[in-house]
């Protein structure tokens, strides 16, 4: 009998993230920063498929808060498809469907019809060379001309260096591959801790090879399983996953990750010059993956690009609403880049940070306010790419449709608040505002879930859940033993939450 996991982890669940760079708004915002038209910029209606959702704790955020979204979620695991399910069915999320099946089945459906966007995250680098090829064949015959594919995975030359870990940490499976998955993972991880003791040379001379393994330890076990031990893992060259795509009528348009296309914090004058030199879009990024020491890559192609006229561009930037992840006294002035930390202009950053401070505006709205306008709208553009890319500021949906997304995000968000009783496993809720995912911790979930349930007292309700379950508070990696210092602690939790968190929550439709 076939093994049906094809080489690919399934004794132990992958994690249950978000990935922002599943959300159509902010791919299509990546590719008006390159002057491309792309579908999903504005809400509009529009059938996406996501190729290996996991546990589908994105796709189930992403289909709630973005009613319009014909949303189809695909996994080979029946454990994450069971679990994905179970959750939509909860929340009644009406235009998201999961479906158990392999790249190949889905290559060959004739019955799913085409789509606007398919995206796969965390799947390209850790599947067979058939495996792509299917999702070759699925690009080419399912996505719509017009239409964007999004894929991330390994590159070199940043993960040369790791190559190591996992032929070590593979070859304590291959040795003792009856032992539980965990088990082998610690084991690799002591092994390369005792050649590290003995000053094996492939440690000396690679000092980020030691630091590589403390962040493996340091990673969700699940995690750092799923990452490490697949019996496939293939890291690429960027030009070769370009071809690949190619193959699909695919052309590159840039990266997901917003920050990749502000130069000023991640590429010198010279590096900037010399990489202006290369004509060619997939030997240019393959120069500037070498600059930068890129380890991992978030790509995005279309079937058939479409430049933006200068017209055109102008007035979807003018158009694009904003609105900030948390209040902007609280916001970092430091942005991290390629090339360091960078402070933050206090005479561009401050007035734009003011004017979103509250409530979502346009980027028409902001340059209204004569200090923004005084920046002009390249300068403002580039803070607004920044913002965005550093997670300090989100794409606001448009005004119309807000009642249905509140809805259908509120049915999810109880799903989840619901689930917080017992475990931190969902760590996200989804924002009717943004149409995405927000990262919230189970105990501000648990105070939230105090309120939906008109509980009496939230640090009560909260203390109450604790002690049926024997749980106790972990703070700066310590457990507090008493029921006084947990409850100091909670008091302590609850205060912030109605000073910081809740206001910023409720700006972003959560409640």
């Amino acid at each position: 009998m076939q093994d049906w996991s094809a080489g690919y982890i399934t004794e132990v669940g992958y994690t249950c993230g978000f990935y922002p760079e599943l959300v159509p708004s902010r791919l299509a915002f990546s590719c008006l920063t390159r002057g491309i038209a792309a579908p999903g910029f504005a809400g509009e209606p529009i059938r996406l498929l996501e190729l290996g959702c996991g546990q589908g704790l994105s796709a189930n955020l992403i289909a709630a808060a973005n009613p319009r979204i014909d949303y189809t979620a695909i996994d080979f695991n029946p454990a994450h498809i069971a679990g994905a399910q179970a959750l939509a069915k909860e929340a009644g999320t009406p235009n998201l469907r999961f479906i158990e099946a392999s790249f190949a089945d889905i290559a060959q459906d004739s019955g799913l019809g085409e789509f606007d966007v398919i995206t796969l995250h965390g799947i390209y680098s850790w599947v067979s060379a058939e495996n792509r090829d299917h999702i070759v064949s699925i690009a080419r015959g399912k996505l719509k001309t017009g239409g964007l594919l999004y894929v991330s995975y390994n590159c070199y030359p940043g993960w040369s260096p790791v190559v190591p870990i996992r032929r070590v940490l593979t070859d304590v499976s291959e040795v003792s591959p009856k032992e539980p998955i965990f088990g082998r993972l610690s084991e690799g991880l002591r092994l390369f801790g005792r050649l590290k003791e003995i000053n094996a040379r492939c440690i000396t001379a690679n000092p980020g090879l030691a630091e590589r393994i403390e962040h493996i330890k340091k990673l969700q076990r699940n995690y750092a399983v799923h990452e490490y031990l697949n019996g496939e893992w293939t890291i690429f060259h960027s030009p070769d996953v370009a071809a690949g795509m190619a193959r699909a009528k695919l052309s590159y348009v840039g990266s997901a990750q917003v920050l990749d296309h502000v130069d000023a914090i991640n590429l010198t004058i010279d590096q900037v010059k010399f990489l202006s030199e290369i004509k060619d879009t997939a030997r240019r990024e393959y120069f500037r993956d070498l600059i930068v020491n890129q380890q991992f890559r978030r790509d995005i192609f279309v079937k058939g690009i479409q430049p933006l006229g200068f017209l055109s561009a102008r007035d979807k930037w003018l158009d694009l609403r904003l609105v900030l992840s948390g209040r902007a006294a609280d916001m970092p002035r430091k942005v991290k880049g390629v090339l360091g930390e960078a402070e933050l202009q206090a005479e561009v950053y401050e007035p734009i940070l003011a004017k979103l401070d509250g409530r979502p505006k346009t980027v028409r709205e902001l340059l209204a306010n004569p200090p923004v306008a005084a920046l002009g709208l390249a300068r403002v553009q580039q803070a607004i790419m920044i913002l965005i890319g550093a997670g300090r500021c989100h794409i606001a949906l448009p005004d119309s449709g807000e009642p249905e997304r509140i809805k259908r995000t509120s049915a999810l968000n109880l799903a989840i608040m619901r689930r917080a009783r017992e475990s931190a496993d969902l760590a996200y809720l989804a924002s009717p505002v943004t149409g995405a995912g927000l990262d919230v911790d189970r105990f501000t979930q648990l105070f939230l879930l105090a309120g939906r349930e008109k509980a009496p007292g939230r640090v009560r309700f909260v203390w109450d859940l604790l002690q049926m379950q024997g749980q106790k508070i972990v703070k700066e990696g310590k457990l507090l033993e008493t029921g006084e210092e947990n409850l100091a602690e909670l008091q302590e939790r609850e205060r912030a939450f109605s000073e910081k968190a809740a206001p910023v929550l409720a700006a972003l439709g959560i409640h």
